[in-house]
């Protein structure tokens, strides 16, 4: 009996250890028609989902939809460029299959992206 619970003890802690080392990020995309990309948190100054496509970006995908928020054109039309992480990103409201949503383009040709959704 004694062995069973440390033994329990022990995968809890592991897993415990893999639920914080690991990012937060999960399947992303259904909403917005954009390939398979990752949910990186929640833009504070919006609310809304800011993604990406690898977790390796979230932190600059933060940062981006950050930028965006502070100087996003509310009624959705035209493109806004933003300076963020050490880039400009250019960012617009797109249609997606569900609802609009926003989406920023590094402009320095290397096809990162980041979407704001609801």
């Amino acid at each position: 009996m004694n062995a069973s619970m440390r033994t329990a003890a022990a995968g809890a802690v592991g897993i415990a250890v893999l639920a914080l080392a690991t990012p937060a990020a999960w399947a992303f995309g259904e909403s917005t028609g954009e390939g398979a990309g990752v949910f990186c948190g929640t833009d504070r100054a919006s609310g809304l989902a800011v993604g990406t496509a690898r977790a390796r970006d979230c932190g600059t995908a933060l940062k981006v939809a950050r930028a965006y928020t502070l100087s996003w054109n509310s009624g959705g039309e035209g493109t806004t460029a933003v300076h963020a992480a050490g880039s400009v990103w250019k960012c617009r409201e797109q249609q997606g299959p569900l609802n609009p949503y926003q989406k920023c383009v590094e402009t320095d040709g290397t096809a990162r992206w980041v979407t704001l959704t609801s």
